[in-house]
C-alpha cells in the first residue's frame, strides 16, 4: 500500500529519488509505501482506509503529530522543507508543501495524493456523530461512515466553488489577494453559497470584488482543489459595464492585462487558474506572448 503521511494541512512526506548523473536531471517525488515509511522509523495506524488505487496498488493518508516526524525526518538528512526546485539532496523521506508539490511530482501521484488528503482530514474530523455525538463507524463497500447509535451516514464533503476569466477588449481581469504569497496575481474566484447557481455565483463574486457587471458566462473546465475541500468550477465571460473597485477586504490590487503585459507572477501550471490565463492568451495574444506564458514558472 501506498501512503500518504501528512503532518498538517500544508504539507506532505514523499518519497525522493537519488539524483542521478546529467545536467538539468530532475527527480520526480513519489508517494513512499507502507514498507518504505516502517523502514524510515514512522508508525503507520493499524486500520488504513485505501482510498484509491494506483497502477493496482492501495493508496491511504494518514495524519500524523509533526514532532514524531522529527527524527526521522533528521535522520535522512532531509529536515528542510523543499520548495519548487526541490533542494533537498539525496534519496529519503522529505517534507513538502502540498501546493509545490504540484512542480515535483508525476500528474496522477498528484492527483493521488491530493485525494487520499482530502479524505483523510473527512476521515479525522467526522470521528463522531454530528447528530448525536456517537463514534461513527465505517460503512462496507463505500467511502461513508455509519452511526451506530441513530444511523446518520456521512460523506465527504465537497465545498463548490466558481473561477472565472472576465474579457474586457482583449484584456484580462487580474487581482492580486492579501492572502497571495508576493506580487502573485490571479483571476477572480469565490465560493457558491446556498441556493445559488454556478451562473449566479461567477455574477455575485464579480460585483463584490470588482465591482463590474458581466455578461456571456460560459463554462470552461474544473478541477478537484483539496485546500482543504474544494471543487473548482471556471467561467469565461465578457465586462458587461461598471467602474472597477476592488473589495478592500480581500483585493489590494486589480486591473485589466493585455496578454503581452501580464504581471510577472502568475498561478502555477497545475491549476486551472493557470489554464484559464493560458486560454486568455491563446485566444487574444500572440505565439509569442502564449510561449512566454507557457514557460513561465
Amino acid at each position: 500500500m501506498l501512503l500518504t503521511v501528512f503532518p498538517d494541512a500544508r504539507s506532505v512526506l514523499l518519497l525522493k529519488p537519488e539524483r542521478a548523473a546529467g545536467a538539468g536531471y530532475r527527480p520526480v517525488f513519489t508517494i513512499p509505501s507502507v514498507d518504505d515509511l516502517r523502514a524510515a522509523g514512522v508508525e503507520i495506524p493499524e486500520h488504513l482506509w485505501g482510498f484509491a488505487d494506483r497502477g493496482g496498488e492501495a493508496v491511504s493518508g494518514t495524519f500524523v503529530n509533526a514532532s514524531l516526524l522529527d527524527h526521522v525526518l533528521a535522520t535522512s538528512g532531509q529536515r528542510e522543507n523543499v520548495r519548487r526546485g526541490g533542494d533537498g539532496h539525496g534519496a529519503g523521506l522529505v517534507l513538502v508543501g502540498r501546493r509545490e508539490a504540484a512542480d515535483l511530482m508525476d500528474v496522477d501521484d498528484y492527483w493521488h495524493m491530493n485525494r487520499a488528503f482530502h479524505l483523510a482530514d473527512w476521515d479525522r474530523r467526522t470521528r463522531f456523530c454530528g447528530a448525536c455525538a456517537a463514534p461513527m463507524e465505517r460503512s462496507d463497500g463505500e467511502i461513508a461512515k455509519v452511526c451506530p447509535s441513530c444511523g446518520a451516514v456521512s460523506y465527504p464533503q465537497i465545498a463548490p466553488a466558481v473561477i472565472m476569466a472576465v474579457v474586457r477588449n482583449g484584456h484580462l481581469l487580474m487581482a492580486h489577494n492579501r492572502r497571495h504569497p508576493g506580487q502573485m496575481y490571479s483571476v477572480l474566484a469565490g465560493f457558491v453559497e446556498a441556493g445559488e447557481t454556478l451562473e449566479h455565483a461567477v455574477s455575485r463574486e464579480v460585483h463584490e470584488e470588482a465591482g463590474i457587471l458581466i455578461r456571456d458566462i460560459r463554462y470552461f473546465s474544473s478541477q478537484p482543489w483539496p485546500f482543504p475541500n474544494s471543487l473548482m468550477v471556471a467561467f469565461t465571460a465578457e465586462y458587461a459595464g461598471g467602474e472597477l473597485r476592488g473589495d478592500d477586504d480581500e483585493i489590494d490590487d486589480l486591473g485589466w492585462f493585455s496578454p503581452a503585459d501580464l504581471p510577472a507572477q502568475i498561478p502555477s501550471s497545475y491549476s486551472v487558474a493557470r489554464r484559464l490565463i493560458e486560454w486568455f492568451v491563446s485566444e487574444y495574444g500572440t505565439g509569442d506572448d502564449l510561449q512566454r506564458v507557457l514557460e513561465a514558472d
